[in-house]
């Protein structure tokens, strides 16, 4: 969906003699809002494990049109209008969905047709929207450049967008290695974003500017100029609480941020990869001699500016006060990362390890048929091979170790400093490889987190059924499927069932695996009290939900628990709480409790932080005594706060140990249990009996 612009005057010509004298108008549009894309639609679809592509709903713009006609009319002078997307699906049925850009209203795009693929219905609604520009528009509407929408839609048959884009809050920055020294951050460059044949790209508006008291910042919007002065007026930036580059003041479009796919490749048969897009936006600068800095190659038009700028010099430190710079607290700026995905389909509906669609073409490289050059190339399902890390095996490129990677990236404790880890959604039923070898890298090359995996509480992959009783996995048959995986691990922990939850992109509620709301009570336990009390019961243990797919009795939760699953309990005075404090390891000891195990990896982490500074010192009786020093102190501050009954520290000093540079010392702990069960006997006495003899 495209803008028209807004002709700044009119030209009236004339054709009969006239007197006196003729006044001619001229005016040049503001190009740089004319035919910009605001919104895109695409079409819904599935891919199955043995096609080479998802099959569409809706196909191309011979089956989708945009009405602007009667009483939609008013979009091309409003584009805040109502107006409606109709067409007809591949099956042959016909749709007719009544939307606008309006975010009040309750025919919203994103909340007619959803934003995912699988956020609706496919066969009530064919089409759902991957991108929009609102904020965009709405700064080209209060600027009076935008008049209205455009009814003629694009198509943009070369894009490829077959990846979810990341939507992790924790993104890790490495500065460029040849980025000098003395480097000053002052700016950054633009996002890359598809190229619109027939229209423009969006463009990210930056705020490059403090605003003063009385500064005119917007002019007023269509329909509204009577020949007055109703500007909008600035009452002036706070410099402290505003920031250039990307700000809220301006608006923000998450949309420009996302993973915009790859161009289609040149040959669908045989290429696996195709080239990314090369068209940049604009990025931003503060010094406003950057205007004449330009990135040859990398824009639709080589040798555009490639920077908004600032309005004034920063080129060395402002040493005038009239230089907005030169108050420290104003050179600041925002930005945001682009990128990023996690590999997966967006027209697969389920994620398995054993998915054998093959990400880029439906060539044979893409498994679709087999070839000399690619023997491993079999059929379908079968992958061209590429490394994974560091391992001398070629695995072949799928679902399993695209995620496999993600999972890799957390390996390293020196690199990456976390204490829980999670899954979301990877069950041990569906992807029990990727579940063991997320518990393996827990246990073995981190040892210092604790892992919260998915149980599955709902069959998604059992065919053309729709009865809850069928698909429903129940607590027995959690336990059996748990126990069929023959995990133990001290370092893990499950939760059943999931939990319904509200999404608001979408405008729904769906069901999701209740790992959320369990890490959130994990910090809030660490918060208000310590790691090793018990993240369940009524104090650290309520889940924030509409309730669990199952009300669970106590038999249930009986079973859960026995089976070493971790209740979500739903009670009538305060919902949905976390009934359960249990890892997955089978022998009974102080280990199968999760607060417990907490207790170890935190008390491991202090005593690890300060043993490592006594390295390189002499080994000798004075070492022994500074490592008894700084770890007597920290274990008895955590016996003082409840998490141990008592402890020892001895340090041994054997000739082996001096031969090897080593010290070895031994932790005797005694941790305080958690309260799960509470015994209570009522016994009935004689009307004259002493409560004293008792």
């Amino acid at each position: 969906m495209v803008v028209s612009n807004r002709i700044n005057g009119i030209t009236y010509p004339t054709t009969d003699a006239v007197s006196g004298s003729v006044l001619t108008y001229t005016a040049t549009a503001f190009t740089e809002y004319n035919d910009v894309v605001v919104a895109t639609l695409r079409s819904r679809g599935n891919n199955s494990n043995s096609s080479g592509g998802p099959v569409y709903d809706v196909s191309g713009l011979t089956q989708v049109i945009m009405d602007c006609s009667g009483v939609y009319a008013d979009v091309q002078k409003n584009p805040y209008s109502p107006f409606a997307i109709s067409g007809i699906t591949n099956n042959g049925g016909t749709f007719s969905f009544k939307t606008s850009f309006d975010l009040s209203d309750t025919n919203y795009l994103t909340k007619v047709f959803g934003s995912t693929n699988f956020g609706k219905t496919s066969s009530e609604f064919p089409l759902f929207v991957e991108e929009t520009y609102y904020s965009l528009l709405t700064q080209g509407y209060r600027l009076g450049k935008v008049r209205g929408l455009n009814c003629d839609l694009i198509d943009l048959p070369s894009a490829r967008n077959d990846k979810f884009e990341l939507k992790s809050r924790y993104i890790m920055l490495d500065m460029d290695e040849d980025a000098p020294v003395d480097a000053l951050p002052c700016g950054f460059e633009g996002y890359v974003m598809r190229e619109y044949s027939g229209a423009k790209s969006p463009f990210v508006e930056y705020k490059t500017k403090y605003n003063t008291p009385g500064e005119v910042i917007y002019n007023p919007p269509f329909g509204t100029t009577t020949g007055g002065d109703n500007s909008t007026r600035s009452s002036g930036d706070k410099v402290r609480k505003t920031y250039l580059g990307i700000s809220n003041t301006v608006g923000i479009d998450s949309d420009f941020f996302k993973y915009g796919g790859k161009q289609n490749p040149s040959n669908l048969s045989t290429a696996t990869e195709s080239s990314d897009w090369n068209y940049l936006t604009k990025g931003y600068h503060m010094d406003s001699g950057a205007t004449v800095v330009t990135i040859s190659g990398q824009y639709i038009s080589s040798g555009t500016s490639a920077f908004d700028v600032g309005d004034a010099s920063f080129t060395t430190d402002p040493t005038s006060q009239s230089n907005p710079y030169y108050k420290l607290n104003a050179r600041k700026f925002t930005l945001l990362a682009k990128g990023g995905f996690d590999g997966w389909d967006i027209y697969r509906q389920f994620r398995t390890n054993q998915d054998t669609f093959r990400l880029g073409g439906t060539g044979y490289l893409a498994g679709a048929a087999p070839s000399v050059s690619f023997p491993t190339a079999t059929g379908w399902g079968q992958f061209k091979q590429i490394a994974v890390g560091e391992d001398t095996t070629d695995w072949a490129n799928s679902d399993y170790y695209a995620y496999l990677m993600g999972q890799k990236t957390f390996e390293n404790p020196e690199a990456v400093n976390i204490n829980i880890f999670v899954t979301p959604g990877i069950d041990y039923v569906n992807h029990s490889n990727l579940v063991e070898d997320a518990i393996d890298m827990i246990e073995t090359d981190r040892a210092d987190s604790i892992y919260i995996c998915t149980t599955p509480d709902y069959n998604m992959f059992v065919p053309n059924t729709s009865s809850f009783d069928t698909d429903f996995i129940y607590p027995d048959e959690s336990v059996d499927n748990l126990e069929e995986t023959g995990i133990d691990s001290n370092y893990t922990a499950t939760y059943y069932p999931w939990i319904l939850t509200r999404d608001g992109v979408n405008n729904t509620q769906v069901y999701i695996p209740p790992t959320s709301e369990v890490v959130k009570n994990l910090a809030l336990t660490d918060n208000v009290a310590f790691p090793w009390f018990a993240t369940a019961g009524y104090t650290r243990g309520l889940v924030n939900s509409v309730k669990a797919r199952k009300k669970l009795t106590q038999e249930d939760r009986d079973t859960l628990y026995q089976g070493r699953l971790n209740p979500i309990a739903t009670f009538s005075d305060v919902g949905t709480v976390i009934w359960g404090n249990k890892t997955l390891q089978l022998r009974e000891s102080a280990l199968d409790r999760i607060n417990v195990r907490r207790l170890l990896l935190q008390a491991r982490k202090l005593i690890s932080a300060v043993a490592v500074r006594l390295l390189f010192e002499q080994n000798d009786d004075q070492v022994r005594q500074d490592f008894l020093d700084s770890v007597n102190p920290i274990l008895d501050s955590i016996r003082r706060d409840r998490g141990l009954i008592d402890f020892r520290v001895v340090v041994e000093n054997t000739p082996e140990d001096l031969d090897n540079n080593t010290l070895t010392g031994k932790i005797y702990l005694k941790p305080t249990r958690a309260l799960e069960f509470i015994d209570i006997e009522f016994l009935i006495t004689p009307t004259g009996a002493s409560f004293e003899d008792i």
